[in-house]
């Protein structure tokens, strides 16, 4: 195991230095030492400082020396980078492989409930969890699934505060954008790739905006109080799903479902499909290159990659365990865990362990840290920091 955290750790090495140069030298080293503490149950820089006898406060002030652009930048440079690399392997295999690995780009958020007076981006949100508004922070991101590697491409903390009071699908739009410009330049066209979201992103407008971006499949999750026209019947979806019929599951669908098509006031002309998921009856709601039915609950699939992504960094990295105080303090502490997480799905790879695997193993060896710490650090962190 110490061998491939060694490789992978200079993986990332590697790509941090080559997108931020020698100028945040000490930034990247802090941050693969925090990123790899994750993997021997260290969730945040006091538990690494106490298990490595080395001062705390330099390893905040490494982290405060980052702007807040960069951290935004470090987002975009570092998921993209992954990205790109694994769109390519990808594209050069056979159309059966492709068709397995289906690279889909899906976007949601998710609320971590923040209490401290020193937090920033700390607002009341809507739980559905808790069925009511709690206090915490509203984290938006963008990721894409190929094949079993979820991989965050943009990721932003909403605020409800500031000059133009961006509400959500705003910043959305600006993060896909700078995904985009990063994909465009390396002549990646990403609009190729379905997207996906959940019932909270429908609006006519928003489509309209992904298709002048040049988008092709989008698919939304439906809400039941839609009111859609289905074989010149206008009602809600509710209503809809009592009378229709669901095909049993035939070649290529796991699930008995149900394609039609359907027009409404709010999304003119649409394909839907209704299925049956754990019981109950989902509509997916399909706009452009519609496909067949099983192409559409495969890409439908793959959203719940970023349900994956939360529940990876909210359970097993512990997110809520770490809190810097500031603009600044509250992307470190996101970044650090996104870091976290990309290192620990690459080994992952390597070992054919899941991450609980892999820290069940290091977690009562944390004295390897220190042999980690003299192959990827040009000093050892107790003579320097």
């Amino acid at each position: 195991m110490c061998q491939y955290l060694i490789k992978s750790t200079m993986s990332f090495q590697t790509l941090l230095y080559s997108h931020f140069g020698k100028k945040s030298l000490q930034l990247r080293e802090t941050l693969l030492l925090l990123s790899m503490g994750h993997m021997f149950a260290l969730f945040n820089p006091n538990q690494v400082a106490q298990s490595l006898s080395i001062p705390v406060a330099n390893l905040y002030r490494h982290l405060k020396g980052f702007s807040l652009y960069r951290w935004k930048c470090l987002f975009v440079r570092v998921g993209c980078s992954i990205a790109l690399q694994e769109g390519r392997d990808t594209e050069s295999k056979s159309d059966a492989t492709k068709s397995r690995r289906r690279p889909t780009i899906s976007v949601d958020g998710t609320n971590d409930p923040r209490y401290g007076k020193l937090l920033s981006y700390c607002f009341s949100w809507w739980s559905k969890k808790h069925n009511t508004s709690i206090r915490g922070r509203n984290v938006l991101a963008i990721t894409i699934k190929i094949g079993s590697m979820i991989i965050p491409l943009n990721i932003r903390i909403v605020s409800k505060q500031g000059r133009g009071n961006t509400d959500k699908p705003s910043y959305f739009i600006a993060m896909l954008k700078e995904i985009l410009d990063f994909f465009d330049t390396s002549g990646v066209d990403l609009r190729k790739y379905p997207i996906t979201f959940d019932s909270w992103y429908g609006s006519q407008q928003l489509l309209q905006i992904l298709s002048d971006m040049g988008f092709d499949t989008k698919l939304v999750h439906g809400k039941s109080n839609y009111v859609m026209d289905i074989e010149n019947e206008n009602v809600k979806l509710s209503q809809h799903k009592k009378r229709i019929e669901l095909h049993p599951a035939r070649w290529g669908c796991d699930k008995p479902h149900y394609r039609t098509h359907a027009t409404s006031k709010t999304f003119v002309s649409l394909v839907l499909l209704f299925f049956l998921d754990m019981g109950k009856t989902r509509t997916m709601m399909v706009f452009g290159k519609s496909g067949r039915s099983c192409e559409i609950l495969k890409i439908w699939s793959q959203h719940h990659g970023i349900e994956q992504f939360w529940r990876y960094l909210k359970t097993d990295l512990k997110l809520s365990k770490m809190s810097l105080a500031g603009r600044q303090g509250a992307y470190a502490s996101l970044g650090v865990k996104v870091m976290s997480s990309l290192l620990g799905q690459h080994l992952s790879r390597l070992t054919h362990k899941t991450f609980y695997q892999g820290q069940l193993e290091l977690s009562g060896q944390r004295h390897i840290l220190f042999t980690l710490i003299e192959h990827f650090h040009e000093q050892i962190p107790t003579k320097r920091l």
